[in-house]
């Protein structure tokens, strides 16, 4: 049987185009690591974002960074051994900082340890913007508006507080936590803890910040209409003045082991920048930053310097912030962790104690560094969904019957 032979096309074929390399458009639609880098870069150096611009997500991944430089500091300046600079001033610190850094085993713990607690720094000055940015126009009344923040905060004090007291019953007994630690928790809890003589830091040390903070709300109504009067230059003179007064005052009160630094007398500057970056136009550019970045080291050894630290960390902190913004503001992790930052403040205190004594070596210090810090975001996780409302469940709608019964009346019979 004969097979027919496959029927075979001729002609010219046709040219296939040679593909020429075009930079350009590679540039615009290549997927490799190297562009995106690049378009990354190209990003971050255009950035420049006015303080007054920061929105809601800003100021949450601003807290969540400040929270976790916090928490490691906590952890990382007892664990190590090496101190900071914040209460009060000792150039031998940086020494001993210095010789922990050098070493690659070290380095990141020294690191938190000396600078991780400018994160309070951070949360002043977001603590004075979010107020000048929400209640400017409030008209309520002080006592009102002093309501309105215990309402909002003292839950979560209360069941910090609460957790502590448990943990500390069981190790030390209920009789210490009533008798000896009680009556310091309550002073802290109405705000005046940090100006009774001779009690110092309270039962967990990070809780200082609790009497700060009211009496910084406290203050607010007053640096409000101070501003609303007399504008930004106002603020200038009273940070000025506070920083003459702390200067003076401090070492007198030291003989009564009270501290101004505990205060918002000592960090009014700080405060007042952020009520002057949420109501002025204010841009740090790199010609500020770098002179920030110089004074926060110089000022860790020099006394001279070390008064200005504090508002140099937050100029830098924020350039910084403003440089690495684009990239930032896409992490989920670090919005939920600034959500719970207030729970976590309160929190890690308390939960870094085992672990710290568990770290004998560099290597154990990161590891529970990191696990502490794990526990803690759960832990503040948790409280945060006990202390959220509830939510509310839409109404069921229910359909209309297609046919109703009506009882029958004496007309219609």
């Amino acid at each position: 049987m004969n097979q027919v032979p496959p029927i075979v096309k001729t002609g010219k074929a046709k040219a296939t185009p040679l593909k020429v390399w075009d930079s350009r458009k590679m540039q615009v639609t290549s997927n490799s690591p190297f562009h995106r880098m690049l378009s990354v870069l190209r990003t971050l150096r255009s950035s420049h974002l006015g303080l007054d611009e920061l929105d809601k997500k800003d100021t949450t991944i601003l807290k969540a960074l400040a929270i976790l430089a916090i928490v490691f500091h906590n952890f990382f300046h007892i664990a190590v051994g090496v101190r900071e600079n914040e209460f009060d001033f000792n150039p031998a610190r940086f020494g001993v900082f210095l010789q922990a850094v050098v070493h690659p085993s070290l380095a990141i713990q020294a690191l938190f340890a000396f600078y991780g607690h400018f994160g309070v720094q951070i949360f002043i000055f977001l603590s004075a913007y979010g107020l000048a940015k929400t209640h400017w126009h409030d008209t309520s009344s002080w006592h009102s508006f002093m309501w309105s923040r215990v309402k909002k905060l003292y839950p979560m004090f209360a069941l910090a507080v609460l957790f502590w007291a448990v943990l500390t019953s069981m190790h030390v007994g209920a009789l210490w936590v009533i008798r000896d630690a009680g009556p310091e928790i309550l002073l802290m809890l109405a705000g005046i803890s940090t100006l009774v003589p001779g009690l110092g830091l309270p039962p967990v040390g990070p809780w200082w910040f609790i009497p700060f903070i009211m009496q910084a709300y406290a203050l607010f109504p007053f640096l409000r209409s101070l501003t609303r009067r007399f504008g930004w230059p106002a603020l200038v003179l009273l940070s000025l003045a506070c920083y003459f007064l702390t200067y003076a005052a401090n070492p007198i009160l030291a003989h009564w082991d009270v501290t101004l630094a505990m205060t918002p007398i000592a960090r009014m500057r700080v405060l007042c920048l952020g009520i002057i970056a949420a109501r002025y136009p204010l841009r740090i550019r790199s010609y500020m930053a770098l002179p920030a970045f110089a004074i926060v080291i110089l000022g860790s050894q020099y006394a001279g310097l070390s008064h200005l630290v504090s508002i140099s960390a937050v100029f830098a902190i924020l350039w910084l912030y403003s440089k690495l913004r684009p990239v930032l503001r896409r992490s989920a992790a670090l919005e939920k962790i600034g959500n719970y930052s207030l729970a976590i403040f309160l929190v890690n205190g308390i939960v870094r104690v085992p672990f710290i004594y568990l770290a004998h070596s560099p290597a154990m210090q990161l590891a529970l560094g990191v696990v502490s810090a794990g526990v803690t975001i759960a832990i503040s996780s948790f409280f945060h969904f006990l202390l959220s409302p509830a939510p509310q469940r839409p109404r069921a709608v229910v359909a209309p019957p297609l046919w109703s019964a009506e009882r029958a009346t004496a007309a219609s019979d």
